[in-house]
């Protein structure tokens, strides 16, 4: 055990925790969680420590602080990634400024205007299955949902430019999920000759090319459309200006990896949890058979069971498991002062398990989210604050016309209701296998 002034208690640094958190970070927080409490301090990345909470109390005292108290400098290997001209790298003015531009494309107005696009994604996915097959649902959903993002998000809509679109974007997810490019960018290899430096950052070229020709044909054509690169490539800052192209790509990318990988996860652990609690699952079934058909998207998104099917999802194993700030100012966290140049993280991995928020918390158990309602500081699967999630609204919005949408017209039979188990998928955690098969209504 380790002691440092002004530190909460934690196991000793060592060059293997960032390995063991890579590996599984449910398992690694939860563990250190079970021995020194609430709030502990590890290592995470091989650069600096971080002081961890899962108390709500914590948790608020992070959300809740002035946005000067952190600072964003991403490291070169999320740079590589998200581009430098993203709202995530962002902090202070510029972040505030970029956040109010970007934001109300993914609510309100917005959102309805995209949801006939989802509807007909999910409904012509569904039309190519056939009677009887049996789909692993990782591979499944996550077509669904890179396709639900290339329509509403990037704006393709010719089915040749889905091809190249669907490759680049799956080529680009390759590079960055493979190991050795997430171990490289735990111990900070940053060299752009490294192998896989070098394939991310060709994958993320030709991805980036890409989005510069629509966003090229737009220019040219000057035609708005209802999705979301449309809507950035209107909208003005206060004085007048607007997006560069170059941020308009950074910032779609960004967009991509944030949300169409999580959409997907979320939409395979609906079907692993659905397959192995019939009880929910029948439950789920007659409500949204009681709409009568599965084009009402108000309707949709009005039903408070499919609500709380989705939320039960996202907290068991939320997608982010720690939320991750760092210092520009000292902070107050929990009895301790946190000082400048330390990160801090509110854990929703250790969070969503306690069991005073979640009576038995390890039970898939969506009636808890019907029972009780529960705060900003209790459940965070897109974060908080002034930095949550932008697009917390659009994922649960497309999953939920997703999952009305096959669970109205299909019927589906876990192939393997074992006991579940977790194992990492690219930058996520999800469950080891997911077969299902297909049997249309």
């Amino acid at each position: 055990m380790h002691t440092m002034p002004h530190l909460p208690p934690g196991p000793t640094p060592r060059f293997w925790q960032p390995l063991a958190y890579a590996h599984s970070p449910y398992r690694f927080f939860r563990s250190v969680h079970a021995r020194y409490g609430d709030t502990f301090t590890v290592r995470t990345n091989a650069l600096t420590l971080t002081v961890v909470t899962a108390h709500p109390e914590g948790v608020g005292q992070i959300f809740t602080a002035p946005a000067d108290t952190f600072h964003m400098t991403l490291p070169k290997s999320l740079l590589r990634i998200l581009g430098r001209q993203g709202l995530s790298g962002m902090h202070g003015e510029a972040h505030r400024r970029t956040r109010k531009l970007i934001s109300p494309c993914f609510h309100g107005e917005s959102l309805r205007r995209l949801g006939g696009m989802i509807h007909a994604t999910a409904a012509e996915a569904l039309e190519g299955w056939r009677d009887g097959e049996v789909w692993q649902a990782q591979d499944a959903m996550r077509d669904i949902a890179l396709d639900v993002i290339l329509k509403t998000v990037f704006g393709v809509e010719q089915r040749e430019r889905l091809h190249l679109f669907r490759a680049a974007v799956l080529d680009l997810a390759a590079t960055f999920s493979n190991p050795a490019f997430i171990l490289s960018a735990l111990l900070s290899v940053e060299h752009d000759g490294w192998p896989p430096n070098r394939r991310l950052d060709a994958a993320r070229q030709r991805l980036a090319a890409l989005l510069q020709e629509n966003i090229a044909e737009r220019h040219a054509t000057g035609t708005a459309r209802a999705d979301i690169l449309s809507r950035l490539m209107e909208a003005r800052f206060d004085d007048g200006s607007r997006f560069s192209d170059t941020a308009l790509v950074d910032n779609l990318i960004a967009n991509l990896m944030a949300g169409h990988e999580t959409s997907a996860m979320t939409l395979t652990w609906s079907f692993a949890w659905l397959g192995r609690h019939p009880e929910v699952a029948q439950r789920l079934q007659d409500e949204i058979d009681s709409l009568g058909s599965d084009d009402d998207i108000a309707a949709i998104q009005a039903l408070p069971y499919l609500d709380a099917v989705v939320k039960e999802c996202l907290r068991l194993y939320p997608a982010v498991p720690d939320v991750l700030r760092m210092l520009a100012k000292p902070l107050q966290l929990r009895g301790y002062e946190i000082p400048a140049g330390l990160n801090v993280a509110a854990c929703s991995a250790v969070l969503h398990m306690n069991p005073d928020l979640y009576p038995d918390p390890e039970r898939f158990y969506p009636e808890r989210f019907l029972e009780k309602t529960y705060s900003g500081n209790e459940f965070i699967p897109f974060g908080g604050g002034n930095r949550v999630c932008i697009g917390n609204h659009f994922g649960v919005f497309e999953v939920k016309i997703v999952l009305a949408v096959l669970l109205f017209r299909g019927r589906y039979t876990l192939q393997e209701p074992a006991p579940l188990r977790v194992a990492r998928r690219g930058f996520l955690m999800g469950p080891t296998s997911a077969r299902v098969r297909f049997q249309r209504k």
